[in-house]
């Protein structure tokens, strides 16, 4: 599958021996490195900065710390060609463009960065961005949209890394205490933890909330904005008898709001999706949806959108698509 759309963060102390990645990469030590669902620390043994990241739905709270008092720096690398634009003296706006794989359609993130110290210098290295701080700490507010530099300003996380943090492992633990695990046995605890977690990772959101508190998508069929909601990262083949039949159990409420956005890639599109990343992929044989949409009926999730589902369902079924990406394949056989 690949990935889309992904910047690289690499926070760094002074002059580098050379302008490659290799140069700006630090050392960790592992053991003494916090790795939680909620919460990332570690600490850069070249350039001795403790680093702290909590995640947001559409970006992070970022907190760095040199203990030597060396002023920071960050270097941005991207896939895409990437562009820096500094809004004021603590604000940066970044904008990496690139396509969706299949359609070839234009895909640009809009990222927003915001300091609680002053940027000193936003200097272009080789396609890469270096940012010069004033101080040797900073917290650092990162958020994300597809939809305008506008729309990422608001996606900024609006409370400070310690209620960023705990707000974080709020969310994590409503789904994480969803369970009542009885052991039975000597059977290694952290394998089911470990399995729960991954299984609330996908699929992501794919719209974004708006002043109004309307969600809001970008059509990546159109390149319009449109109301409602949309995921994608979910390949159906691999979910539609394992995560789903599950998420239809724990977490129905949002189970709903999957349907929901299932519903607008087939009204973007025509057709009911099947492996979304973030556009139609096309490389599923068939329309394992189906069996989605049939468990939600069996168990009731949402009988307001069976209707529209069922003819989702027999139009995905029966119609070709001409650039041979949507529907079944080999539906003329």
């Amino acid at each position: 599958m690949g990935n889309y759309s992904w910047l690289l963060l690499t926070p760094i102390t002074g002059q580098l021996g050379g302008d490659s990645l290799f140069h700006r990469q630090p050392s960790y030590d592992r053991d003494k490195a916090t790795f939680q669902p909620h919460y990332l620390k570690i600490f850069s043994l070249r350039y001795q900065i403790e680093i702290q990241l909590t995640p947001t739905c559409y970006g992070a709270s970022i907190r760095l710390e040199q203990k030597q008092g060396k002023a920071l720096s960050l270097y941005l690398h991207a896939a895409d060609e990437l562009t820096v634009e500094q809004v004021n003296k603590r604000t940066l706006a970044l904008r990496q463009e690139g396509k969706t794989e299949t359609n070839k359609n234009p895909l640009i993130l809009f990222t927003a960065l915001q300091m609680n110290t002053d940027i000193l210098a936003v200097s272009k290295e080789d396609g890469d961005w270096r940012i010069d701080l004033a101080n040797s700490h900073a917290d650092i507010q990162l958020a994300t949209s597809f939809i305008s530099p506008s729309q990422a300003l608001i996606n900024l996380p609006q409370e400070d890394f310690n209620s960023c943090k705990e707000n974080a492992q709020a969310n994590w633990e409503n789904f994480l205490h969803r369970f009542d695990i009885i052991e039975t046995g000597e059977a290694d605890r952290t394998f089911f933890d470990h399995c729960l977690y991954r299984l609330f990772l996908f699929p992501p959101t794919f719209y974004e909330v708006d002043e109004s508190g309307q969600a809001i998508h970008m059509d990546l069929v159109t390149s319009t904005v449109k109301p409602g909601v949309l995921f994608r990262n979910n390949g159906f083949w691999d979910t539609f008898r394992t995560t789903f039949p599950l998420f239809a159990l724990i977490i129905p409420e949002h189970y709903r709001l999957f349907l929901e956005g299932f519903l607008n890639s087939y009204r973007n599109t025509g057709f009911l999706p099947k492996w979304l990343a973030p556009d139609e992929r096309g490389m599923m044989p068939a329309t394992l949806l189906d069996g989605i949409i049939a468990d939600s009926a069996c168990k009731d999730m949402a009988p307001d959108l069976e209707k529209e589902l069922l003819q989702a369902m027999l139009e995905t079924a029966s119609k070709s698509d001409p650039l041979g990406i949507n529907g079944r394949h080999g539906l003329a056989q």
